[in-house]
């Protein structure tokens, strides 16, 4: 699995906690498979992982799980894009620059 796939496959699931999981899981063997990146598959681990240990058990709303999956898609094709150009100087603003959204949104993963 790569990353675009991982991209791919979540923007294709439906909003919810099983995708997260998905994500999540993918981002391990990521880890495993690609470790010169693991920072970048690390920060994504964790918001998934965030999302799931919140939300599995409650009810949400259609547009709650709608609109954080856009906002993580968001994040994806922004380190997507970043790690397509294999330059680590990209590569680490680019994570900088999901960071920082990040603290700027609401907090939900």
């Amino acid at each position: 699995m790569t990353f675009t796939q991982a991209v791919t496959n979540f923007a294709k699931s439906l909003p919810g906690t099983d995708s997260y999981v998905n994500l999540r899981n993918a981002m391990q063997t990521l880890i495993k498979d690609d470790s010169a990146n693991a920072a970048v598959y690390f920060l994504i681990f964790g918001f998934a992982r965030t999302y799931v240990m919140l939300y599995e058990d409650q009810e949400v709303s259609p547009q709650f799980a709608e609109d954080n999956q856009k906002l993580m898609l968001s994040y994806l094709n922004t380190l997507n894009a970043a790690l397509q150009k294999s330059n680590a100087a990209e590569l680490y603003q680019a994570m900088n620059d999901v960071v920082v959204k990040y603290e700027e949104s609401k907090k939900v993963f």
